[in-house]
């Protein structure tokens, strides 16, 4: 931000940039999202059924942000060039002025008159939790809460007017403090009864009140954190007994971290296959790790980082360790953080108030699922831009590297973003500001005492990570193309609310006020500003490649635009409102802090009611017991008949029937690993995360190297719209030429081994119903392109030949339509085996010069020898001009068939009447270096 850029200039420009930004966006993307997407390899996802141009979103993000960069810059060069002329936009629309010495102890006065507030609601809490705990569940308690809480509220009010009023009086001035100073202390006292909510989980079951998770090593922490929290105030206190004002404790700051970040756990597991999925994720690394020393990112790629491990750590050291101790331990986990995050705040912001409102507010500002894997991210930036760390270069570097090291293990995407936008901070505090001189003085005691026992250990940490950091490397110069088409959501249709606006395109308002900040600061605060600026910037080019993939509702853009805004209001504009007032400063903190707690916000009046929080079982839900179940992975756990039968089922035939058998579960229920306690062959956790061809052909090599007789293929969670045989195309093609289907009760799956299929019915109809995707929609268009066709396939000799169809034919595969629906029905010379026959290519072309477009809905049936069309499978797709790849062989009914004789192909439309087109099919095969 240059001199002559006034704050005048800055703010005009960016209220200007605004509309100028989304004309622009609007205009590209609503040609850009026209295109089809063009596919290197053979992928599905959410977004490939449709052909949605999910680079589009991408795109979308990298202009939204070039955009509001260059037009602000644009603005703010020609108002400034303006301004010689027009002399009215120099200068400043701020209002700035130094705080008086009473408009500062006003503000202090005020500060405690919060902290006062504050304590009392969580304190009248405990006494009702401990009243509850005395005398069991009373719904009047519950119901009288509220209003005891405004009576509770009135009276501290009333105690503050008054200490206030008397606090005028010099001669009651020092009574009325120390008597407010004693009131904050006794409630810092009460406030770590709080961690008794960690170890106590009631529910109510056909009236009665039931406790789940209950733990003895869970209750010895809380206990334990008790007594230290408590020795601590009372050291603690006893040192600033003699401060004018009430100070606050570190176990204040934690103790209401609980408050905001305590949920109760699900009391039952429902079991449905997403379900499994998800907690498989946090459950089986872990479990992969104890049990068969598999290391994370050297024997295995876990999918969102060691922070996978963290959870099922909580449950294991915390709980019992089993399936059912995931719930509680989710919740547990996600307090840890929040404590963590408390913490970091304590120490490293200066303004106690804002902090702990922050505590309070955005404590869990994620689903619990989700919220882990940004558990560094505010941390991380607190800490590197905080005042400490920035008066010494050598401790700021340290924490960079430091934090960098565990935030990019913990989450490669998100520690990468944070790394990499304070890097320049880092670089420029190093060479430009000479903080490297520092470490040519290590030849002086003094500075060796300082920096050695810090650096040492890094330097340990920094070559045990390089490994770890070049697997991560390796892993996304491979996958990062795919996962954008596997992984994505459609933007264009989650755009339907305020809240998905603001939570996917938040982050500019904060980008648009770093622009507008640093213009007339000077020195060290000018210098600050273009940090945060930078990093602004970098950090959202960089984590939109996170955010932008899976939007899921705005619920992944939501926390960067929480976590931007919250970065500018705690290490920007308070440092520089607690120098000096500044109206326009005051202005957009206020704007983006009631901003943000609006959308992501918790609700500071109810909270305290956490404490009476219950949950209903369902009768749906029955007591699996472990000696009931067999299953001691399991737990003792409320869940449905369904998902018990099946889990009892699978551990009969893994653990029982087949012991001596090698499993892979290719369900995505990644449960059933630690469950079921059994070893994960695979290179990868599931095969929704085995997406794209590099990762299929490892997984093929595995599936190679080690024979595994059992693929349990079902129950399974579908795949994003798609198939184990879509999802996976390249590994399928290999299962279905050396697997076959079997089934033991309502468990599918697939076997090698020829003992095996011996002992159990085969399933092939089942597999069929499972895998066939009849409806492709826009699938074989977009297989179809040019670019998949090169680099993919061949055409493959396979003779077929015209028997019947109600179109005129011209020749030279020219053919009038004469009817709504148009059929070609063609048959082989003898029966094909579908499994050598992977694609059916059909060219369509408009010949009559209408310029109507071509629309139809395309049919193609396949029928065994001596099959009519009634008894036919068939695929339908959204047909138009163009080139379509049908992908017969990800239907088992054409892959496990030896007995294909004849094929129709159906054109349905009501404007094909009269059209002449041009209808050209060919079979083809993956290319012989891709077989």
């Amino acid at each position: 931000m240059k001199k002559y850029f006034s704050q005048k200039i800055c703010v005009i420009s960016a209220l200007l940039t605004i509309p100028s930004t989304a004309l622009l966006c609007w205009l590209v993307m609503r040609v850009l999202y026209q295109r089809m997407p063009e596919y290197t390899e053979f992928v599905t996802g959410y977004t490939t059924w449709t052909a949605y141009y999910k680079q589009g979103d991408m795109t979308l993000a990298n202009l939204f942000i070039g955009g509001l960069l260059g037009f602000f810059l644009l603005y703010a060069v020609l108002l400034t060039l303006l301004s010689k002329k027009w002399s009215r936009l120099c200068g400043s629309f701020d209002r700035t002025k130094e705080y008086t010495a009473k408009q500062r102890e006003s503000y202090g006065w005020f500060e405690d008159a919060c902290f006062l507030i504050l304590i009392s609601q969580f304190i009248l809490a405990l006494f009702g939790y401990g009243m509850e705990a005395f005398l069991g569940i009373q719904a009047w308690l519950e119901k009288l809460f509220p209003i005891v809480q405004c009576i509770t509220l009135i009276g501290v009010g009333i105690f503050l007017f008054f200490n206030y009023k008397c606090g005028k009086d010099p001669q009651k001035r020092k009574p009325n403090r120390e008597q407010l100073n004693k009131y904050m202390q006794w409630g810092q006292w009460i406030l770590p009864i709080s961690f008794l909510m960690l170890g106590n989980y009631e529910y109510i079951r056909e009236g009665q009140v039931i406790r789940l998770y209950q733990n003895v090593k869970m209750q010895t922490v809380v206990l334990i954190l008790i007594v230290v929290c408590t020795l601590y105030n009372r050291k603690f206190f006893r040192k600033y007994r003699e401060d004018y004002r009430p100070a606050l404790s570190l176990p204040t700051f934690l103790s209401l971290a609980v408050f905001a970040s305590w949920t109760l756990p699900n009391g039952t597991i429902s079991g449905t296959p997403l379900e499994m999925y998800h907690y498989g994720e946090i459950s089986e690394p872990l479990h992969e790790l104890l049990n068969y020393g598999i290391v994370p990112y050297i024997d295995t790629m876990p999918i969102h980082g060691v922070c996978d491990y963290f959870q099922a750590a909580v449950g294991k050291l915390l709980f019992d360790g089993t399936y059912a101790s995931i719930e509680p331990a989710m919740t547990v986990g996600c307090v840890l953080i929040a404590m963590a995050t408390a913490a970091v705040f304590y120490y490293f912001i200066d303004n106690q108030l804002l902090g702990l409102l922050c505590v309070l507010l955005f404590s869990l500002f994620g689903d619990k699922y989700y919220y882990v894997r940004w558990a560094f991210a505010l941390p991380f930036i607190v800490i590197v831009f905080s005042k400490k760390m920035r008066k010494d270069f050598s401790m700021q570097l340290w924490s960079w590297t430091f934090i960098s090291i565990l935030s990019i293990a913990w989450n490669s995407s998100i520690g990468g973003a944070c790394a990499l936008a304070t890097l320049p901070m880092i670089l420029w505090e190093c060479f430009h500001e000479k903080g490297w001189k520092i470490f040519f003085r290590l030849n002086e005691k003094e500075v060796r005492r300082k920096i050695l026992p810090w650096y040492i250990p890094l330097l340990i940490l920094g070559i045990c990570f390089i490994p770890m950091f070049f697997a991560i490397l390796r892993y996304i110069v491979e996958n990062s193309a795919a996962i954008l088409e596997t992984t994505g959501d459609i933007l264009r249709e989650e755009l339907a609310s305020p809240f998905v606006w603001y939570a996917t395109f938040g982050f500019g308002l904060s980008l648009l006020a770093a622009l507008i900040f640093p213009a007339g600061k000077e020195g060290e605060e000018k210098k600050l500003a273009l940090y945060a600026l930078f990093f602004l910037i970098i950090f959202n080019l960089v984590i939109v490649r996170y955010t932008f993939v899976r939007t899921q509702f705005g619920e992944r853009g939501i926390i960067v635009t929480t976590i931007c805004s919250l970065f500018l209001i705690l290490m920007i504009f308070l440092p520089s409102l607690e120098k000096r007032f500044s109206l326009w400063t005051a202005g957009m903190m206020a704007f983006l802090f009631l901003a943000t707690v609006v959308t992501r916000g918790s609700n500071l009046l109810t909270m305290p009611a956490k404490v009476f929080e219950r949950d209903t079982i369902s009768d749906d839900y029955t007591y699996a017991t472990v000696e009931e179940t067999g299953i001691p992975g399991l737990g003792n756990i409320y869940i449905t008949e369904k998902q018990k039968e099946e889990l009892m089922n699978l551990n009969t035939l893994v653990n029982d029937l087949c012991r001596d058998k090698k499993v892979v579960d290719m369900t995505n229920q990644l449960s059933h690993y630690n469950i079921l306690n059994k070893e994960n062959l695979m290179p990868f956790s599931s095969t929704y995360n085995t997406n794209n061809r590099v990762m299929q052909t490892r997984a093929i090599e595995v599936l190679q190297e080690k024979q595994p007789e059992i693929l349990i293929v079902a129950p399974a969670w579908q795949h994003d719209s798609g198939s184990l045989s879509t999802r996976n195309y390249y590994m399928y093609q290999y299962l279905q030429k050396h697997y076959t289907p079997c089934k033991y009760k309502n468990i599918i799956f697939l076997t090698n081994d020829d003992e095996v299929r011996a002992r159990f019915e085969p399933a092939y109809e089942e597999f069929g119903k499972l895998q066939h995707i009849e409806d492709l929609k826009m699938l074989p268009k977009a297989w179809g392109n040019e670019v998949l066709k090169e680099q993919e396939t061949e055409v493959l000799k396979t003779d077929w030949s015209l028997l019947d169809t109600n179109a005129s034919e011209l020749g030279d595969d020219q053919y009038i339509l004469n009817a709504e629906e148009n059929y070609f029905l063609y048959a082989f010379p003898e029966n094909q085996d579908g499994s050598e026959i992977p694609f059916l290519r059909i060219t369509v072309k408009d010949e009559s010069g209408s310029g109507e477009p071509l629309k139809f809905q395309g049919v193609v049936y396949f029928m065994n020898e001596g099959k009519g069309v009634k008894e036919a499978h068939r695929f339908t797709f959204d047909g138009s001009e163009g080139s379509f790849l049908i992908p017969l062989t990800t239907s088992p009914y054409w892959s496990y068939s030896d007995e294909i004789q004849s094929m129709m192909l159906d054109f349905i439309s009501g404007s094909l009447e009269g059209k002449q087109v041009s209808i050209k099919t060919e079979f083809e095969t993956l290319k012989l270096t891709e077989r």
